[in-house]
């Protein structure tokens, strides 16, 4: 029902024209119709999308195997966080349910954290390469870490911290929706950004079996952990692939 009346709100409230937008002004109109024709004369003319023509290029890779990274880290976790504060940290119902907000509350607040950064960063005049590798990066190597040191500590409360470590820095990936735009036009974007999305919710729909899988065959969660820790690698080596200052080619 949340999705359906935030679609039903992005209809009628977020149209696809600017000036169709009452809150908007002369001014925020001229300057959009401005910047995209700035654009306009720098591309072909669009014509069918040559999918297979992004695979030529290391920053596509980066960034299908930079998100893919999140979300083997992220649906790993929201499929088996629960379960493992219970069978390996032994919280009750009770407990998990409030882990499991503070969690993912926080990650909340680092998503938004890292939005602001990155903006503030290239409004002060960042080049995007610095911007985003840095933001990217940070939130790469933190989140690895984080997941690394909970596989040895003993504390349920640390656990739960470094659970809120991982979720704050790992949402920092929330910037991967601004990267489609970025490495191609807007007639395209919406093909790359699919092309995104498809390879992270392969990976989003396997991790639990996964995880599943390892916890059922060694009987605990530590490799289960390792291989969060090996996700986020991957996470930051596809970040770092990828070249933010240029639009691919195609």
């Amino acid at each position: 029902m949340g999705t359906i009346a935030a679609g039903l709100f992005e209809y009628r409230y977020i149209p696809g024209n600017p000036r169709e937008q009452p809150s908007t002004n002369e001014a925020e109109a001229l300057y959009i119709e401005a910047e995209h024709a700035k654009e306009d004369e720098t591309l072909a003319p669009v014509g069918r999308t040559n999918v297979l023509g992004f695979l030529r290029f290391r920053s596509f890779w980066g960034m299908l195997l930079g998100w893919t990274g999140f979300n083997l880290v992220f649906y790993g976790l929201v499929a088996w966080a629960p379960n493992y504060l219970a069978e390996d940290r032994h919280l009750s119902l009770p407990a998990i349910g409030g882990a499991m907000f503070i969690i993912f509350g926080i990650g909340f607040v680092g998503e938004i954290a890292a939005g602001f950064l990155a903006d503030h960063w290239k409004a002060s005049g960042g080049s995007p390469n610095l911007v985003m590798r840095t933001v990217l990066g940070v939130s790469a190597v933190l989140t690895t870490l984080s997941t690394l040191l909970l596989a040895f500590v003993s504390s349920p409360v640390a656990a739960v911290a470094l659970l809120s470590s991982t979720l704050f820095f790992l949402r920092s990936a929330g910037l991967y929706w601004s990267i489609p735009a970025t490495l191609t036009d807007r007639e395209r974007a919406g093909v790359l950004g699919g092309m995104m999305n498809f390879a992270g919710n392969v990976g989003g729909i396997l991790v639990p079996i996964i995880i599943g899988v390892i916890v059922q065959v060694t009987g605990s969660y530590f490799l289960a952990l390792m291989f969060f820790t090996g996700s986020g690698i991957l996470y930051l080596v596809g970040s770092l692939a990828i070249d933010y200052s240029r639009k691919l080619p195609v």
